[in-house]
């Protein structure tokens, strides 16, 4: 076995040597060991992180097929659970005793069946009065969101609120000829975030202002969505 071993040895260290990558590190035995082993050691790794990426995408799917399946409030019940539980998150103390600052992460299942935030998205909107379209075709939005966006919020990990993505909305109409057109030309005073901008979420069901303080990744909404907005005169 052992004779086997250093044959097998001697054949892995002849290819590094002729491989043009790796011969430049190898200038003898102790070095090509060295070369081979570091190899072994990121192949190791590398394997690793693949196990750790797929494990975490099967948990993750479990998570969005939870918030996605059912209604609304079911996926409230979840982020209730996300955002208030300590144990789903990673806390920090002071080491009395040497004074260094100690961080404890959360379980390995719970970190993974925390949903990933909202990035960005595109929002196709529309002008509505009285129940009619005011628009021959919608116009697409492509909103995004920056870390300072929700910097505030209580869990920063889950992302922007609706309340931010109806505000984006708000002044992006507002900040348009669409505006002017429509709004103040025709002499109307009242628009408002909450009352007249109507947000769906990827499954086509409203989401009213009630949920405003709810962060997008709990109200079926991914990153890349393409949902609707309304903008009620």
């Amino acid at each position: 076995m052992l004779e086997r071993l250093v044959r097998f040895e001697s054949q892995l260290l002849s290819y590094l040597q002729g491989n043009q990558y790796t011969n430049q590190f190898i200038h003898d035995k102790i070095s090509g060991r060295i070369t081979l082993y570091l190899i072994l050691v990121g192949i190791i790794a590398f394997l690793n992180e693949l196990y750790i990426s797929i494990d975490m995408i099967f948990i993750q799917k479990q998570t969005y097929n939870e918030l996605n399946v059912g209604s609304i409030t079911e996926g409230l019940k979840l982020q209730n659970i996300l955002v208030n539980d300590p144990t789903y998150h990673s806390t920090e103390y002071m080491n009395e005793i040497d004074g260094i600052i100690i961080e404890e992460f959360e379980a390995w299942d719970k970190f993974c069946v925390k949903p990933v935030h909202v990035s960005q998205i595109f929002v196709d909107c529309d002008v509505i009065r009285d129940g009619q379209s005011l628009l021959s075709e919608r116009i697409q939005y492509h909103i995004e969101f920056l870390p300072e966006d929700f910097c505030e919020e209580k869990r920063v990990e889950f992302g922007g609120s609706l309340y931010l993505l109806r505000m984006k909305l708000y002044h992006l109409f507002k900040d348009s000829d669409l505006y002017n057109e429509f709004v103040v030309n025709d002499g109307l005073n009242e628009f408002s975030i909450s009352e007249n901008v109507e947000i769906y979420n990827n499954r086509n069901e409203l989401l009213p202002s009630k949920y405003d303080k709810i962060q997008l990744c709990f109200l079926k909404i991914e990153t890349n969505n393409t949902i609707r907005c309304n903008f009620i005169l």
